[in-house]
Formats: C-alpha cells, structure tokens, sequence
C-alpha cells in the first residue's frame, strides 16, 4: 500500500520499497510520490512480490506492510518469503491487511511467527507479526 510507506516517510522513515505489479497503480503511486516530495526515499518497483523479495531486498527490514488481493494466499507466501530469505530482525514487525484473518491467522500457524497484536477497523482487520524468540 503506497500510502503507508508515503505516511511512513512523513513520519520519520528513512526509507521506504513499495511494489505492485499493476502497472497502472505504479503510475499513481509516482503521481503521489512526486506530489509528496518523497521520492528520494523510495523505492518503487513494478513487479510481483516473490521478484521483489526473491532479488531486490538485500538488507533486514524493520517494519513491512503487506496488503494483497483479499482472496488470495499472497500474504502467507510473503511471510513465508520473508522468513526463508532472512529479511527481518528479531524486533521488525510485519503487518498484514486482510478480511480473512482467520484463515491467515491459520496458515501463519504453520511459520515461525508469533502475533503480537490484532485490530479491527470495519471490514478490515491488522494482524501484527514478529519473528518467534529464539530460546
């Protein structure tokens, strides 16, 4: 969701990566990063998730917001993703948009991940991630 890492910009960010494979929504979201003022501090990619995650993330991220497609399984690869390549720290926090959070809640079950927090606003509910402590 570009408007969370434009709003994480504004409130301190050093650095924001946002990826959609739409090419459409690419070109509202550099509509909105030239307005913002913010594009020194972002990365935009147009391209699907796993190419994202698979060749473009190289350092530990501290905080990702995933908001797929609401029917589909592309939260859970994520983290999946996320997981196996390492990408985040003991403290980095994932957050997941959805309005199947059972269902998401049940694939998580099967990573090495805790929730730390869950919040409901309408339809949509925020599930809050981090890594499982070790030990």
């Amino acid at each position: 969701m570009e408007l969370a890492g434009i709003e994480a910009i504004s409130r301190g960010a050093k650095k924001a990566i946002l990826c959609d494979k739409s090419k459409q929504a690419i070109r509202i979201m550099e509509k909105n990063i030239e307005k913002t003022h913010t594009k020194e501090q972002i990365e935009l990619y147009q391209t699907a998730f796993e190419e994202l995650l698979k060749t473009k993330i190289k350092e530990k991220l501290d905080i990702i917001f995933i908001d797929p497609p609401y029917q589909t399984d592309f939260a859970y690869e994520a983290v999946k993703m996320i997981l196996e390549k390492d990408l985040i720290h003991q403290d980095s926090i994932i957050v997941i948009e959805t309005d199947q959070e059972k269902r998401i809640k049940q694939q998580l079950e099967t990573l090495e991940i805790e929730i730390m927090d869950e919040r409901k606003y309408g339809r949509v509910h925020l599930i809050f991630l981090n890594q499982k402590r070790k030990g």
